[in-house]
């Protein structure tokens, strides 16, 4: 059988609510529209958009789904229009995915923090993608049906990492002022658009990560890094400053096709007409509901109020439809150790501009403080409303912080909590011995309550492993049959085998 080799990233394999999969690849130098053969099917790909010399595809399909508890495996190529077989980068010309059966516990994988922050953690790191491995193995014992990627996707903290002789190194050698003031010309947007058409073609090329890709449908929401570090969190006149605004344009136009997987994923968007990106659909014995906390971010808002009305908009339309577990996706937790204390002593200080945006990045900065106590009473409102009924078990799922932990918050009146899982990076390591023996001697982990102090977040341990898993890795959820949401923790640390049953 002929094969050729133009696929420069992908296949990208993509859920979408209503059972709707999807398939995009990027290609070079492929004459003719390709064709995705799944299940009996022959469905053309539809073409999105040019990046750089390379053409991104689209292709979307509804498998069978088994009726029963027990689902099966699909298997799908891509064929040219000469009718060869298009392979990947590492000569592969089909790929295989698990279909759940409509009433089976699916096996859902979390993770985030794909990259790394500098050049330096990637040369010290001994095996970069050792997790993406660890990934790689248990979904060859036992298959994801879902893979859940929560923020910072690929790090583009290096979109400033500018040559000598750029438009990007001259803006960057203007005084503070000087470069909020300035326009961002064609020659630097052409800088940020070569930038980020390479972004992904660069970050996503391991092999064993772009085998996940391949044959477990994912579903993502973006952080700062997906941008740039701290995007959101800069003070107004930086934020809103045109040479800012044209890099995001960009990195919001490859987040698009690589991550949202193009326009046409309208199904799952809670408002395709809006400006933010938070998703909602349902995957089995899930309802899934991921927040866009960087599209509209501001130094005072983590979520626009448009925003919130449409999360509030598809929690409601809930109503009469059962929910066991909701699993809400925010990119830096909302349950976490205090800032307060590095916070009172950067604000005596004149020299906290370059830490500002990593602290005013938490939910619980000053700025941010009734927010957070609004996506708290929110949640908890739902999980109360359901108490009687459905028993829904309520999980916040985040990343950003590069350590696993688990949080909770309870609100003693109302009986009803909230559980939060974080697990990050699956790439990213985790802070040195040294970086955390500041982190914890400026934060602390002391429950405080956040409102009328009925409701009070604080941080657990759970069984196996430390309160903070100071390890790379990443997260399992699976429904027991005992009806609990359990957790697992997949880390580098083979010592350490942390789980954690939710059963609210």
């Amino acid at each position: 059988m002929k094969t050729s080799t133009p696929i420069v990233v992908g296949p990208l394999l993509g859920f979408e609510r209503g059972d709707f999969y999807t398939v995009c690849i990027l290609t070079d130098g492929l004459a003719g529209t390709p064709t995705l053969e799944v299940a009996g099917q022959k469905i053309p790909f539809t073409p999105l958009e040019l990046v750089g010399a390379a053409q991104f595809w689209r292709a979307e399909f509804q498998p069978a789904i088994p009726g029963g508890a027990t689902g099966g495996p699909v298997t799908y190529a891509l064929r040219a229009t000469d009718g060869s077989l298009l392979a990947d980068r590492q000569a592969l010309t089909q790929w295989t995915f698990y279909v759940p059966g409509a009433t089976e516990a699916a096996r859902v994988a979390y993770a985030s923090c794909n990259g790394f922050s500098s050049a330096t953690l990637l040369r010290d790191t001994s095996e970069p993608y050792a997790l993406w491995k660890k990934m790689a193995a248990a979904h060859a014992k036992a298959p994801f049906s879902l893979l859940l990627m929560g923020g910072d996707q690929l790090y583009a903290d290096a979109v400033w990492s500018a040559k000598p002789g750029t438009a990007i190194e001259a803006w960057m050698q203007k005084g503070y002022s000087e470069q909020n003031s300035a326009v961002a010309g064609a020659k630097m947007i052409k800088e940020f658009t070569d930038f980020y058409d390479g972004l992904y073609p660069h970050g996503w090329r391991n092999p064993t990560m772009a085998l996940m890709f391949a044959t477990i449908p994912s579903v993502m929401m973006w952080d700062d890094h997906d941008i740039f570090d701290g995007w959101g969190s800069y003070p107004d006149d930086r934020q809103k400053c045109d040479v800012y605004q044209q890099v995001f344009a960009q990195a919001e136009r490859t987040f698009r096709l690589f991550q949202l997987r193009g326009a046409a994923n309208n199904r799952s968007r809670i408002n395709p007409a809006a400006k933010h990106y938070s998703l909602g659909f349902k995957f089995r014995d899930f309802h899934i509901l991921a927040l866009d906390n960087r599209a509209e971010r501001t130094y005072t808002q983590i979520m626009s109020e448009q925003n919130w009305s449409d999360a509030k908009a598809w929690l409601n339309a809930l109503a009469g439809e059962p929910v066991k577990n909701l699993l809400v996706m925010v990119g830096v937790p909302a349950i976490y150790r205090s800032f307060a204390t590095v916070e009172a002593v950067y604000d005596t200080t004149p020299w906290h501009e370059e830490l500002e945006d990593d602290i005013h990045d938490h939910w619980s900065a000053k700025p941010h403080h009734a927010e957070r106590i609004r996506l708290v009473m929110v949640l908890l409102k739902f999980l109360e409303d359901r108490k009687a009924t459905d028993k829904t078990k309520g999980v916040l799922l985040s990343g950003d912080v590069h350590v696993g932990a688990l949080g909770q918050v309870w609100n003693e009146r109302r009986q009803v909590g909230l559980t939060q899982v974080i697990s990050t990076g699956i790439v990213h390591p985790a802070p040195s011995s040294m970086a955390w023996v500041g982190i914890t001697l400026t934060t602390s982990d002391t429950p405080e309550a956040i409102d009328d102090g009925d409701t009070v977040p604080e941080m657990l341990t759970p069984a196996g492993g430390n309160r903070y898993l100071r390890t790379r890795n990443f997260a399992t959820l699976t429904v027991g049959t005992d009806s609990k949401l359990w957790v697992n923790w997949i880390c580098e640390d083979a010592k350490l085998k942390p789980a954690f049953a939710i059963n609210f």
